[in-house]
């Protein structure tokens, strides 16, 4: 096996093993155990509290708050018996992963604790959730901008989208009205949160937007056929966009909100992370809709759009997936550095920015920084190495 193929593959599992260490992450570090019986009773803790989550089961009778005190008959538990936010005041005051600990009847901190006595491990455990909930999700949504604009303008140009010009001016101008009068007026009036809110504005936007485009249609010379320079309008919002620093933009973006959340970050690095999936495509896609075998398709005649689905796009999926390799690594280095400085994350959230924020605060606790920076380098070294072997 040659070394490129050997670091290929090491990447890959690092990649893999820390998707695994997120989905399973609540059964590798919990204070609660697996499987436990209590007073005759056979329980499963940890797998009880996904089936409430989802409301498919009802909380147990009596709930045990403190399974240590509750003393089961027996127990299997994770393999770290310790909860990310959870304290250990008998381990307060920064105990080292070699320092003396009195954690008995529980396992060792095997990577130490904080100024509070929360396991270090246990924050890394979950810390791994985050920086995969954030990396993946990111990039996701920056492809879902990018590749609709990036590959319109790409394969389109300036002339070869047409449409009537009351189409252009009533969704070009009703949806962005719609969605910002959904968000500032309709929202608050109507007091929904969460996935209904997002709901509601996007069904503002696209009511605005049709109301409008059959609204100037009643007048004959908005329904002449016009092109929409779609290369220049997404060549303008890449420009806009890139002409700010990407972590001062997201930081003054996660300041402005009251009550920052994941999703909030998320969506945010996934909207700056979409003019480099959108001007890569649309550089692609120039060079592809000058083969023969586009022009082959369009004599062949079949329809614009569909030989963009069909046969221009799956012919730029192995170049984005070494651009989304890249950005997957830098999604997670702004998320930790939005955690080391304090902003976006909520207070209560462990990450491994998080923990490497507090290691600034005592320098003499080498493990807080140690641990996190190393698998903070290891994943973005993992992701960097498997975009450049994907372009090779």
């Amino acid at each position: 096996m040659t070394a490129g193929k050997r670091s290929l593959g090491l990447a890959r599992g690092w990649l893999i093993g820390l998707l695994l260490v997120a989905l399973l992450a609540d059964f590798l570090a919990n204070d609660r155990p697996l499987v436990a019986r209590l007073d005759g009773e056979l329980r499963f803790p940890v797998a009880h509290a996904y089936g409430e989550a989802l409301g498919l089961t009802e909380p147990y009778a009596p709930t045990v708050r403190n399974w240590y005190r509750a003393a089961p008959d027996w127990a299997l538990w994770p393999p770290v018996p310790y909860a990310a936010g959870a304290t250990d005041l008998r381990n307060a005051g920064y105990r080292g992963p070699f320092s003396r600990q009195d954690t008995a009847p529980r396992a060792r901190h095997y990577l130490g604790t904080d100024r509070l006595g929360r396991d270090v491990l246990a924050g890394l455990i979950v810390g791994t959730r985050v920086a995969v909930f954030v990396g993946l999700g990111s990039v996701l949504l920056a492809l879902l901008l990018g590749v609709p604009l990036g590959g319109t303008a790409g394969f389109f140009g300036n002339r070869g989208l047409r449409g009537s010009r009351a189409r252009w001016w009533g969704w070009g101008v009703g949806l962005p009205l719609g969605l910002a009068y959904g968000l500032v007026s309709l929202v608050p009036f109507f007091g929904y949160g969460g996935a209904a809110r997002w709901g509601i504005v996007l069904a503002a936007g696209v009511a605005a937007g049709a109301g409008l485009h059959a609204l100037l249609r009643l007048f004959p010379p908005l329904r002449r056929s016009a092109a929409l320079p779609v290369d220049t309008l997404v060549l303008q919002g890449i420009e806009l966009f890139v002409s700010v620093p990407g972590l001062v933009l997201l930081i003054a973006l996660v300041t402005l909100i009251d009550r920052p959340s994941l999703w909030t970050v998320v969506a945010i690095i996934g909207v700056l992370r979409w003019p480099a999936v959108a001007r890569f495509l649309r550089a692609e896609l120039l060079r592809v809709r000058s083969l023969p075998y586009i022009d082959a398709a369009r004599v062949a005649g079949v329809g614009p759009w569909r030989t963009l689905f069909r046969h221009a796009l799956p012919n730029a999926w192995g170049p984005l997936l070494v651009l989304s390799s890249f950005g997957l690594g830098s999604a997670i280095l702004l998320e930790a550095a939005l955690s080391f400085l304090g902003v976006g994350i909520p207070a209560d959230q462990v990450t491994w920015g998080s923990l490497l924020r507090q290691s600034r605060e005592q320098p003499g606790a080498w493990w807080l920084a140690v641990f996190p920076g190393l698998l903070l380098t290891l994943t973005v070294l993992a992701a960097n190495v498997l975009g450049e072997r994907k372009r090779g």
